[in-house]
């Protein structure tokens, strides 16, 4: 996982998601969607919910933004963690 420090800063003071939760909740085995074009979605739990898009590019992913789920993604992951 890779997330550059630009993308670091606009996350924490947009969204007030830490990378460290980014990275709590990718390894806590998200639910995985592809998306648009190159990018995926990964929703998840690790503190809280999240919701992370990101590119994949030679086996590592790109963090694009994250942001706390909305009450819809949260019942998706829900409804497929089951």
């Amino acid at each position: 996982m890779l997330i550059e420090d630009r993308i670091k800063e606009k996350i924490l003071n947009k969204h007030n998601v830490q990378a460290s939760e980014i990275k709590l909740t990718l390894l806590n085995k998200p639910l995985v969607l592809k998306s648009k074009e190159n990018r995926y979605l990964a929703l998840g739990y690790g503190q809280r919910h999240l919701t992370i898009v990101f590119e994949m590019e030679d086996e590592t992913a790109f963090i694009i933004t994250a942001y706390p789920s909305s009450e819809g993604q949260k019942k998706l992951y829900r409804e497929k963690r089951k």
